[in-house]
């Protein structure tokens, strides 16, 4: 395998990664390295995997010896996992977090309040 396809494969997937876990990168390793446990764990030691593959793919005797069905299985278990994630949905998921911590610390001082209000009113 050369370099070049190696590079044509990581930016494929450095783009999926992008789109389905909003992780925004210049490179592949540094995808890989902000996506961290968003990945299931095979598809970290895929992801490794291909990281350490491009110090052999750049080296000339290495890269003869690099056996490419091995990286085009990690590139497509990154792929399958990948897959299984729906694009918007870890923003979809911190929105709806950030309503219910507003709701309830807006309840929390309204409870304050009314409690606040029954200690000073005259009884």
């Amino acid at each position: 395998m050369d370099h070049a396809r190696y590079l044509d494969i990581t930016e494929g997937l450095r783009q999926q990664m992008a789109e389905r876990l909003n992780v925004r990168a210049r490179s592949f390793p540094k995808a890989v390295r902000k996506a961290g446990r968003l990945l299931p764990p095979a598809a970290r030691a895929a992801a490794r995997e291909l990281v350490d593959a491009e110090a052999r793919l750049t080296h000339p005797k290495l890269a003869v010896r690099t056996d490419p069905s091995n990286l085009h299985a990690a590139a497509d278990t990154i792929s399958t996992a990948l897959a299984r994630h729906k694009p918007g949905a870890r923003a979809a998921q911190r929105r709806s977090l950030l309503a219910a911590e507003i709701g309830f610390r807006a309840l929390v001082v309204i409870a304050a309040g009314l409690l606040f209000l029954q200690w000073q009113s005259p009884v």
